[in-house]
């Protein structure tokens, strides 16, 4: 089950928990159809809750197991909700229970447990985390003295639930195989939802389950309208709900795709990774997201200028890249068409939009620059600044009023300077980990550490065309690529503080 160092390099068995979860889902499928279609939600829990059991018991590894699942289950939407249901852009909508959570629940059990008896001796504690318990409680303000109280709690208990995923990952991954096992696990992730976009595209419609997420036919509608000028065209969003959404993910995990196949492992392992860069750029590029194709060529530029920073790697490192690169390119060369005309005859009512969208976000600033409007009000305040007129809005944005697409200016708007600071901390305090941990000596951390900066990277792109760090699916991968990042650093400390090899490195008789 485990994994090895042979000659010290990692080789990771793949485990019979993947296999039991390929084989859970593939059996899901056959039930999540016609549950859906028949709005048997209670069917579909209990056949996904006795087949998860079922695949736990044979993989012989219910913690790892749990772990597989947990990277394959954070894009999808499917959630029971709770409460009073909000609906507005820009923020959580309700209290709920989504599919990722008890695996994440199992996990922190398994973590809790350890610390109990004495077998872990405690919780590590990231310094980002305190940072974001900050801005935790300028939401948990609001919710006792505040106007929107419902909503603001909305936001504080997801920004509570991904600090656990973040806390449990760091804490979960203390060896480079279970770091190795979770890069393999969203590497998966990433394949499934490419598989289901060009699915999509080669079928020209969506698959019926808008259950787990898939794009909302109105969206797709007008979407397939306002996107390229005088041409109806078709955009693929897996189950990220959005194809924006969708090309974010992409662009965030691909790094880690390229850096597997860069790893000194067995072929078919290598294959493997490979396969999800094949997979990966197709369905990025039929996404039709400029944001998505942006932050994809930022984040690839980033982790070859890593690995090629790394002196062990350069000389090994320039052909498979050179692989890896090609392999883009000709995906590229074959899409041509789609790209030039996404790029130069993209519709200029949408820009215009976004733009009026933007300096309205600064007129709500302008009034209350330092605190802000409070944690997830921004669809309730922006009413009273916005130039477009409801006819105008209603048709571009349906009964809901629009929010900034620039992640920036929300945060900003909602929870002002101070906020803003707290959340661009956050943000720096993760890279400046990441790299520190550039000096790891391990040259299979190394290159998960540099895929996983590379992908936290890509968000600062997107950050100025969406507020995809509002939105649950694509809030989880980026604190799952934190988690790894810091538990990366923790890993490196412990072998130096204790002077002893680390996984990996030849150099120093690691076996």
């Amino acid at each position: 089950m485990g994994g090895v160092l042979i000659s010290g390099h990692a080789k990771p068995q793949w485990p019979v928990a993947a296999l039991a979860c390929l084989g859970a889902l593939a059996a899901a499928t056959l039930v999540i159809i016609p549950a859906a279609s028949l709005n048997g939600r209670a069917i579909l829990a209990g056949v996904a809750g006795l087949l998860c059991l079922a695949g736990a018991y044979l993989s012989g590894n219910a913690r790892l197991y749990c772990l597989w699942w947990l990277m394959l289950t954070i894009p999808f939407d499917l959630s029971k909700r709770f409460g009073p249901v909000i609906e507005k852009m820009g923020g959580e909508t309700s209290f709920r229970a989504e599919l990722s959570d008890p695996f994440l629940a199992v996990l922190a059990a398994f973590i809790a447990w350890e610390i109990w008896t004495g077998r872990r001796p405690g919780l590590r504690v990231p310094k980002v985390a305190y940072i974001w318990l900050l801005i935790m409680l300028m939401g948990a303000w609001t919710v006792v003295f505040g106007h929107y109280r419902t909503t603001a709690a909305h936001e504080v208990v997801r920004m509570g639930k991904v600090l656990l995923l973040f806390l449990v990952v760091a804490n979960e991954l203390r060896s480079l195989r279970k770091i190795l096992h979770c890069a393999g696990a969203l590497t998966l992730s990433l394949m499934l939802q490419s598989v289901t976009g060009l699915v999509q595209q080669y079928t020209g419609k969506f698959l019926g389950l808008a259950i787990l997420g898939e794009t909302p036919e109105i969206t797709a509608q007008q979407l397939s309208v306002d996107s390229v000028q005088g041409e109806t065209v078709f955009r693929v969003g897996a189950f990220l709900q959005h194809p924006n959404l969708f090309g974010i993910f992409l662009a965030a995990l691909l790094p880690l795709a390229i850096g597997g196949f860069l790893l000194r492992s067995r072929k078919s392992h290598r294959l493997f990774f490979l396969a999800g860069v094949f997979l990966g750029v197709p369905a990025l590029i039929a996404t039709l997201s400029r944001s998505g194709w942006v932050s994809f060529a930022v984040s690839t530029v980033v982790l070859l200028a890593l690995l090629v920073f790394h002196q062990g790697l350069r000389p090994r490192v320039i052909a498979p890249a050179a692989v890896a690169l090609a392999a883009v390119v000709i995906i590229c060369a074959l899409y041509a068409g789609p790209i030039s005309k996404r790029i130069f005859e993209s519709k200029s009512g949408a820009l215009m939009a976004r733009a009026e969208l933007e300096e309205d976000a600064r007129t709500l600033i302008g009034m209350r620059p330092w605190l802000g409007w409070d944690l997830n009000s921004y669809a309730f305040n922006i009413y009273r600044v916005m130039h477009m007129g409801p006819r105008s809005s209603h048709k571009m944005w349906g009964n809901l009023y629009p929010v900034v697409h620039n992640i920036f200016l929300l945060w900003w708007a909602e929870t002002g300077v101070v906020g803003l600071l707290l959340h661009l901390a956050v943000w720096a305090g993760i890279i400046l980990v990441g790299i520190r941990n550039l000096a790891v000596r391990s040259e299979a951390l190394f290159i998960v550490n540099a895929a996983c900066l590379s992908g936290i990277v890509a968000f600062i792109p997107d950050g100025f065309y969406s507020f995809s760090l509002r939105m649950n699916a694509i809030l989880r991968v980026f604190w799952v690529l934190a988690g790894i990042v810091m538990a990366i650093r923790y890993l490196d400390l412990q072998s130096r503080r204790e002077n002893l090899p680390e996984p990996g490195d030849e150099r120093n008789g690691a076996t």
